[in-house]
């Protein structure tokens, strides 16, 4: 079995892949984090959008849902509430169906294969979604891929060590798994920025202290403190958006 990771979305449709390959996204800072504590406070399911006209227009089709997101770390104005995961662990949404669309992780869950399983993977849930992509990826004889949401294309300091946090799960759930040397560089990387430290050194951690939401930060670096699994299940036929959704025996 082999894993492999990749520092940008933008990486991934240069290689093949196969259909039932295995896919976590990450966006620790902050919106992987977010769906984490959305469908922990009772979503029943999260409508992620790639742009802003998306994300509005699924929110007039599905009266009554909530609009969610941010665009350079701040809140929009006409939504409900922005992408801040400590906000979100305030509420409670039983049932509620919650539309978000950030400025990088959203969009990464777009570039991964249509046909694949995509999960959302944070440090906030690490040992739980390795160890379900680890089922799959037997049940299924696949490859388990890491995708980093980046930070505007760029590499991203956070996801790459959240990365490598994941891989050092993996390895030790499985042990023979076949190692890429893009799996070397983020456990290198884990291993020198392993929380707190990170957030002294990347950019989306600034980001996120300049809008005066420093607590988000905090829980974006709480390791295992959930089991919650959000997963892609199927498009929205109304707004063709993806569901995520929580792996339901999780």
């Amino acid at each position: 079995m082999r894993l492999h990771i990749y520092f940008t979305p933008a990486e991934v449709p240069a290689v093949s892949h196969s259909a039932s390959n295995v896919y976590i996204v990450i966006d620790v800072i902050r919106a992987t984090t977010s769906l984490n504590v959305m469908l922990e406070q009772g979503a029943s399911r999260v409508l992620i959008a790639d742009t802003l006209e998306q994300a509005r227009e699924a929110a007039r089709i599905h009266p009554g849902s909530l609009l969610c997101g941010e665009r350079h770390a701040r809140p929009l104005p006409d939504f409900d509430y922005g992408n801040s995961p400590v906000q979100f662990l305030r509420q409670r949404f039983d049932e509620r169906t919650l539309i978000l669309t950030t400025t990088n992780g959203t969009r990464a869950f777009f570039a991964c294969p249509e046909t694949s399983f995509r999960l959302a993977g944070s440090f906030n849930n690490a040992h739980a979604v390795t160890g379900y992509a680890l089922a799959l990826a037997r049940q299924h004889n696949s490859a388990i891929n890491i995708v980093c949401a980046g930070e505007g294309g760029s590499f991203p300091l956070d996801d790459a060590t959240c990365a490598g946090y994941l891989a050092r799960e993996l390895c030790a759930q499985q042990p023979d798994l076949v190692l890429g040397d893009s799996v070397y560089a983020a456990l290198a990387l884990y291993e020198t920025y392993a929380p707190p430290r990170l957030l002294d050194y990347c950019n989306s951690a600034r980001s996120v202290r300049n809008a005066g939401l420093a607590a988000d930060l905090d829980l974006c670096m709480q390791i295992n403190r959930s089991q919650i699994i959000p997963q892609v299940a199927t498009r929205d036929r109304a707004t063709s958006l993806l569901i995520i959704q929580q792996y339901e025996n999780a």
